[in-house]
């Protein structure tokens, strides 16, 4: 084994024939289709091999791709997630791998992402702060040309900053979280998720809609909050991207 490719959209059975991997675990619950390979030599990439979209990344210590038989007899791959081995010993290890990440996507075709009802898309240090020109609480849409300061960097990480693209149909998310502690030093876990874009929201729409129904039919008003929250998230849109304008930063057009 060389490499463990893969792509979404064909069928899993087919996919992981040929992905290079000699074998998988594999398991199925209530119709949810699960190949998985645990303890990955470092040697051995994930490569995702979609034309002017790849993406390698290595070392990985997991490697897990999803089919739902719900959504149809083709059994396409509709999740893959990646979980990066345990190397990260200093932030500047970890920032280092992590802007070699951001480098790939951005040089493919890949375009940046986010949910167009809760978060816009600004540029430079714009996408790490708040309303009140703060390290944001909820990094969800950093922008990944922009270089994050290696002074600010242990704060950011400990948020748990997300980038994500969306290319062909796919959604890309790399989620970092440092869990360290002065008592046993730092301790990051890198992820990266792609997920098929009509999967995901539909998938997003069935569980929103599950959650509004069983809040209101427990009283709690549910609808009624959400649809407040969307209006709040627009007005903090809005007061973020006047914000972002008057520092310098910019307002990306959201695919």
């Amino acid at each position: 084994m060389q490499e463990i490719k893969f792509d979404l959209g064909n069928n899993i059975h087919e996919t992981a024939k040929a992905s290079g991997a000699p074998s998988f675990q594999k398991s199925e619950t209530a119709g949810l289709i699960d190949y998985s390979v645990a303890a990955v030599p470092d040697t051995i990439p994930a490569h995702y091999t979609r034309a002017g979209y790849e993406i390698v990344w290595r070392p990985i210590f997991a490697f897990a791709m999803y089919a739902d038989r719900d959504r149809g007899t083709d059994l396409r791959v509709e999740t893959v997630t990646l979980q990066l081995s345990r190397i990260l010993k200093t932030h500047e290890q970890a920032q280092a791998f992590v802007e070699q990440t951001l480098a790939q996507f951005n040089k493919g075709k890949w375009q940046r992402y986010s949910e167009l009802e809760w978060y816009t898309l600004l540029t430079g240090r714009s996408s790490l702060l708040d309303e009140q020109g703060r390290l944001s609480d909820e990094l969800m849409a950093l922008d990944p040309d922009y270089k994050i300061p290696a002074e600010d960097w242990p704060l950011v990480v400990k948020k748990g900053p997300i980038w994500r693209w969306v290319g062909d149909g796919v959604i890309a998310k790399l989620k970092v979280n440092e869990y360290g502690t002065e008592e046993r030093g730092l301790d990051y876990s890198l992820g990266l998720q792609f997920d098929l874009v009509d999967i995901a929201n539909a998938r997003d729409a069935e569980d929103l809609a599950r959650r509004l129904k069983e809040g209101d039919a427990k009283g709690w008003n549910s609808t009624v909050e959400h649809e407040a929250n969307k209006k709040k998230a627009a007005a903090r849109i809005k007061r973020l991207e006047e914000n972002a304008i008057q520092r310098g930063d910019s307002v990306v057009k959201r695919p």
